[in-house]
């Protein structure tokens, strides 16, 4: 863990922050509460509006809610801008933060993991080389549009436009060790799985990996070129390191869709900053993902592949 002077003196001044802020959201979240809850008596028993009432007492509780949650908002944010690059920089030196930034849609597209998104945000991008290998990752929320049909009681339907989660979670691309042609996905066995991509099914000679993901791919040679035995056995330990996760091998490049909580980077508002365990906690999500590069071997090159440039 780092110990550096910048450090602790970031997370001093962060703390002293976090505990005057959160006071001061709590003083105007109660005087807020205290006015509506006010205004709701002299409706109800003065004027005898209890809808008024009722409409006065969920008004004070939004308003509330929006400043708390602004407050925390904000000093999640400054935690972030101050500490994550002093926690990465510790793990690699060459890893740069971009708490705004995050996986391109284009990229996230590229993979064919998933039918492409008709709503997609995402942040906390980092990006960098780890050795040899050039890495991106971030978290992004990909959503697709339907439209649901309700009928009320009289017989009258509606149709809305909603939508609903595709993935939701950590997105990492890293530069593959291998030339090759096609493109091969790897896949939970027991997940509900829909992709737009459409290939044969790879049967393996690892019995407990079948157990574990089912492989497609355009071209079968390519398929076992790439999952031998040796990266069989590391997605497996992968699988057991992070849990659940969806793979993507094309362009040289290899992709990871893992569930993952994406306040995974960040700190609970609620306790002090200055709890180790805040800082360890971060910074073991940010080890586990970026010792993927060395878990699956990525830094090996096969067949004299040069480095990423």
């Amino acid at each position: 863990m780092p110990t550096s002077e910048c450090l602790a003196a970031s997370l001093a001044r962060l703390e002293d922050d976090r505990v005057s802020s959160r006071s001061k959201g709590w003083v105007y979240a109660g005087s807020i509460l205290f006015l509506t809850t006010g205004l709701a008596l002299y409706c109800l028993r003065v004027a005898g509006a209890p809808m008024a009432a009722l409409g006065c007492e969920v008004i004070g509780m939004i308003l509330s809610a929006i400043i708390v949650g602004a407050i925390s908002n904000r000093l999640k944010r400054a935690f972030k801008r101050e500490v994550i690059p002093v926690l990465l920089a510790n793990i690699d030196p060459s890893l740069a933060f971009h708490m705004d930034g995050y996986i391109d849609e284009r990229t996230f597209n590229a993979a064919e993991l998933y039918q492409y998104p008709n709503r997609y945000s995402g942040k906390d991008l980092v990006e960098g080389r780890i050795g040899d290998t050039a890495v991106r990752f971030s978290f992004v929320n990909a959503e697709e549009q339907y439209q649901q049909t309700t009928t009320d009681s009289d017989g009258h339907s509606k149709t809305e436009t909603r939508y609903r989660t595709i993935f939701n979670g950590l997105f990492f691309v890293a530069d593959f060790n291998k030339h090759f042609t096609g493109r091969t996905l790897v896949r939970p066995r027991s997940s509900n799985f829909f992709s737009k991509f459409f290939g044969s099914h790879i049967a393996l000679e690892d019995p407990d990996f079948e157990k574990r993901f089912s492989v497609t791919s355009t071209d079968q040679v390519s398929a076992r070129y790439i999952l031998t035995p040796s990266l069989m056995e590391r997605l497996k330990h992968l699988h057991d390191t992070v849990g659940t996760f969806n793979a993507s091998f094309c362009d040289s490049r290899l992709f990871l869709a893992i569930k993952m909580p994406p306040d995974s980077f960040e700190p609970s508002v609620r306790r002090s900053f200055l709890e180790n365990d805040q800082i360890e906690r971060i910074l073991d999500n940010l080890r586990t993902i970026t010792s993927i590069v060395g878990e699956l071997g990525l830094n090996v090159r096969i067949w004299s592949k040069p480095p990423s440039p």
